[in-house]
């Protein structure tokens, strides 16, 4: 699947080449420390053993975080890990890496970005965009007052139908005020959060 998304919080289109590449652009971008995602970028040189001629390696997602720390992301289905090289190639780019282009290089297969996180993280993003100052100050004050774990419908309830609890929830969370208490499941699934004090 190859497409482009628009995110709002860059104000720029990122495309993907994979399912895998989309979803786990929604899980980067749940992040609130995340300050840049650029795709395809950059092309980073290393040598194989022995060899005299650079090989050539184009990063999957390339992500720049509010402390300037950067991070080369590879995107790889786990059953092409072995096939594509991919682990012997970031440990070659790794050992020779001067920091120029980002300070560390990950891998991410289908093992780390399951459809839960992926999920999860659409729902921040969307909320994000469509963020209620109001809301998201009343259901704020409202967590303050609640002592450990709590559920996101029981904060529904408890607020009522005028305010947009679940989309200020998700915010929140972004913000690092609320913490989601299982974050490898879906908010539907595992409901459970509370405040951050």
């Amino acid at each position: 699947m190859i497409g482009n998304e628009y995110i709002l919080r860059f104000n720029r289109a990122l495309s993907y080449n994979s399912s895998l590449e989309s979803r786990f652009t929604m899980m980067l971008l749940r992040d609130r420390h995340l300050v840049d995602l650029r795709e395809e970028y950059p092309r980073v040189n290393y040598w194989r053993p022995g060899s005299l001629k650079a090989n050539q390696h184009l990063v999957d997602r390339y992500a720049t975080y509010d402390d300037g720390y950067r991070i080369a992301f590879a995107v790889k289905p786990t059953v092409e890990l072995e096939d594509s090289g991919i682990m012997e190639i970031r440990d070659l780019i790794l050992e020779q890496n001067t920091g120029e282009y980002f300070d560390d290089f990950v891998v991410m297969t289908d093992d780390q970005i399951t459809s839960a996180r992926c999920g999860n993280g659409e729902q921040i993003v969307i909320a994000c965009d469509n963020r209620n100052e109001r809301h998201c100050e009343i259901v704020l004050d409202h967590m303050r007052k609640i002592e450990g774990p709590t559920t996101i419908m029981a904060v529904v309830r408890a607020l009522g139908p005028d305010i947009d609890v679940e989309n200020s929830l998700y915010c929140l969370i972004y913000d690092g005020f609320v913490e989601h208490l299982s974050p490898d499941d879906t908010f539907d699934d595992a409901p459970f959060i509370q405040f951050i004090v």
